[in-house]
């Protein structure tokens, strides 16, 4: 186990190809090319074409961890994101440079989504990423298992049981060298997904609505904290630092893991930073409509969504992550984007 310990603490000082920020504004650490490249990836939806679009979409989050893992110098961890923010706004007017570099990547993205709608969750974001690659591993299960209603499955609860172990072992090795403090929050929120896991593969169909909320809570005690200026650390934090930071590997771990058995399960139960991109996009001018008339309810665009923000072909922009999973394969071509721009008086 101090082999593994030791290996990992290698590839988290290895990680970033880069020692600091690239195309760095005036000598400082503000990332233009991160703010460029944010940018880029959310326009891209608009203008591939259509015919073969999920796989560009896979090829845009394969671009977004690649870039924003291995050559970025920005935090883009999810409770990071609204830390910095928090941050950057009370350094304004005082030190701008500051505020610039704290504020830059989470106003891109809410911009951007309040433009196009939530792409970055579902185009972009690396842990969303991460967990929709997993999930593809067994994709047929989980179409079937959601066109039966969620029904029970004890091979399910068998892997459930599984990551709860791993989850348990790992943690009481850590804790066996070092005692868990605030910073490593990531494994409170851990524990909190593991249990999720195991109340969804029981009663996924009567708890689901249920457990969304827990993303208020979640976004509710991130800002808290930052307000209070204490330092919690999130999933996949270590991939965004050049550090070695075992909870956040851990919290890592179980989100792809636990992502195996319900897609997306860190998005929709517990990510703090996709309730803040649902408000954006519900304010955006990009969004999706179903022409009701030519709706067959054939139920293909709820078999096809992996965050179940599609009922009856009627989509839930509140949950939806703008992936267009549900608009490629509608075949009467019900669900389409549309574009709202209010005219001007």
């Amino acid at each position: 186990m101090d082999t593994f310990g030791d290996i990992l603490a290698r590839f988290s000082a290895n990680i970033k190809l880069v020692d600091k920020a690239l195309s760095g504004m005036e000598g400082s650490y503000v990332e233009l090319l991160t703010v460029l490249a944010l940018g880029l990836l959310a326009v891209l939806p608009i203008i591939l074409p259509e015919k073969r679009r999920q796989f560009y979409r896979h090829l845009n989050q394969l671009f977004g961890i690649a870039i924003f893992i291995f050559v970025v110098y920005t935090c883009l961890g999810v409770f990071g994101m609204i830390r910095n923010f928090q941050r950057g706004l009370s350094e304004i007017g005082r030190e701008n440079i500051v505020a610039l570099y704290y504020c830059s990547v989470p106003v891109m993205v809410l911009v951007t989504s309040l433009i196009f709608g939530p792409m970055f969750c579902g185009w972009i974001c690396p842990t969303g990423a991460l967990q929709e690659f997993a999930a593809m591993l067994f994709g047929g299960s989980h179409c079937r298992r959601k066109r039966a209603g969620y029904p029970f499955s004890g091979k399910l609860l068998a892997m459930a049981l599984l990551i709860a172990g791993i989850f348990l072992g790992w943690t009481a090795w850590l804790s066996a060298t070092r005692i868990f403090f605030v910073e490593d929050a990531s494994i409170y929120w851990s524990e909190v997904l593991v249990l999720i896991l195991l109340i969804l593969v029981w009663r996924m169909r009567q708890w689901d609505g249920r457990l969304r909320r827990l993303r208020v809570i979640s976004f509710g005690i991130v800002v808290g904290a930052s307000v209070a200026g204490l330092v919690i650390t999130s999933p996949v934090h270590f991939g965004f630092n050049k550090v070695y930071d075992p909870a956040s590997i851990l919290a890592t771990v179980m989100v792809v893991l636990a992502a195996l058995a319900v897609p997306h399960i860190w998005c929709r139960y517990l990510c703090p930073w996709r309730e803040a991109i649902a408000w954006a996009a519900k304010q955006s001018v990009r969004k999706l409509e179903t022409d009701h008339s030519l709706c067959t309810h054939c139920g293909k665009c709820d078999e096809v969504c992996g965050v179940d923000a599609v009922k009856h072909g009627t989509v839930d922009p509140r949950e939806c992550h703008m992936c267009l999973k549900c608009v490629d394969n509608c075949p009467s071509k019900a669900i389409r984007l549309v574009d709202k721009w209010e005219p001007m008086p």
